[in-house]
């Protein structure tokens, strides 16, 4: 009975393997691909746009902030309770403007992911988008990234700076193991918690995705070392860069969803 569990584990990998590069010729691949793209560009754009409009709502309270640390910094305590009541509101108001623009950019991000980049699995998936799709899908970003920022705050607030750099570094590897495992699993026709229980059954069976893993470590390393050789001709290093990073991608997704796939049955 052992041999043969073995016999299919190793069948099972295979399988999952050759798939993931016998996909990249479909044009279900591409079109996943055009996502991913659109994905890179929405997610840049959005970051970019939100720090533009923080630098410039915050620049008049900057000067503010820096001349009330001065006068701290100097002792003189009358100085600073004066300085205090003077900028305090303004510096407050500017405060709480910059957490909206955040809180609204962080909501737009998760909406892009979730229709961009939903529809980059689901091409891979072979499934079609719907209304139904992106409301749980965004839904289910919004808690899987609320999951990951209260789980490194904590990390940041309880540990020591050199430790808690170590185990964001750990944290960071398990989101990207477990991050296209979620995707792969994910189903908008169960509920949320169906969603997460078979997620938690797949994710938990780290056996099944060592070869993944070893695979997407080589591959990172090629890819890398492939641009580090066009460093001297940037055009061509960037272009070479997005080419191989959405094949990179792409491959992932084809393995992880072969792997899930096979784990299933």
């Amino acid at each position: 009975m052992k041999k043969k569990e073995k016999q299919g584990y190793w069948s099972a990998q295979g399988n999952a393997f050759t798939n993931s590069f016998k996909n990249i010729a479909r044009k279900e691949f591409l079109k996943s691909a055009l996502f991913d793209l659109i994905t890179i560009v929405a997610v840049l754009l959005t970051i970019n746009l939100a720090a533009i409009v923080t630098d410039r709502i915050s620049i008049t309270a900057f000067p503010q902030l820096l001349e009330v640390l001065e006068i701290k910094q100097s002792g003189d305590q009358q100085a600073f309770e004066n300085a205090v009541v003077e900028y305090g509101p303004n510096i407050a108001k500017i405060v709480w403007i910059s957490l909206a623009v955040l809180a609204v950019a962080s909501l737009l991000l998760i909406y892009f992911v979730s229709l961009f980049y939903g529809n980059a699995w689901l091409s891979g998936l072979k499934k079609k988008f719907s209304g139904l799709f992106l409301r749980k899908y965004f839904i289910l970003n919004l808690v899987w990234a609320l999951f990951w920022i209260i789980i490194i705050l904590l990390t940041m607030l309880i540990l020591a700076p050199q430790a808690a750099a170590i185990l964001i570094i750990i944290e960071g590897a398990l989101f990207i193991y477990l991050d296209p495992v979620l995707r792969a699993v994910f189903d908008e026709n169960k509920s949320l918690g169906k969603n997460l229980l078979e997620f938690f059954r797949i994710g938990k069976k780290l056996h099944w995705f060592v070869l993944y893993i070893i695979s997407f470590i080589i591959f990172l390393i090629i890819l890398l070392t492939i641009t580090g050789l066009l460093v001297n001709i940037e055009w061509l290093m960037i272009i070479a860069f997005i080419i191989l990073i959405l094949l990179f991608i792409g491959w992932m997704r084809n393995y992880i969803i072969a792997l899930v796939n096979e784990i299933k049955n």
